[in-house]
């Protein structure tokens, strides 16, 4: 299933470039805002990663029928997303200290976007 069928694109986008965009107003030179970018692209393939796990293997009809996920698949995309994560939020730390509070909260904000834009069947 394609992700615009999974997510509302009209409430996401302009939600989450919004936020985005607050969270950049925040940065101080070049660098900041090239570390919040960064931050975003990585919460972005967080949460592409979650929702394709969500909906290919735990929402899947077939799955649900049989009962049986793929644990080593599950396993791969949960390291996966760990790393993604990790990597950015270490980059984020190096080059801008303390400051890594300000994407984080950009990153909390996204889940709820997310969860909100998600479709759901009635």
């Amino acid at each position: 299933m394609p992700i615009k069928e999974k997510i509302n694109l009209n409430i996401f986008i302009p939600a989450s470039l919004g936020v985005t965009l607050i969270t950049l107003f925040l940065a101080q030179n070049t660098l900041e805002i090239l570390v919040f970018i960064g931050v975003y692209l990585a919460t972005l393939i967080n949460l592409w990663i979650l929702i394709h796990v969500v909906h290919t293997m735990i929402l899947n009809p077939k799955v649900a029928k049989e009962g049986k996920q793929d644990k080593t698949k599950m396993l791969a995309f949960f390291i996966g997303k760990i790393l993604v994560l990790f990597i950015a939020l270490s980059l984020g730390v190096h080059f801008v200290g303390n400051k890594i509070i300000i994407p984080l909260l950009n990153y909390v904000t996204q889940i709820f976007i997310v969860s909100i834009a998600i479709h759901r069947k009635r």
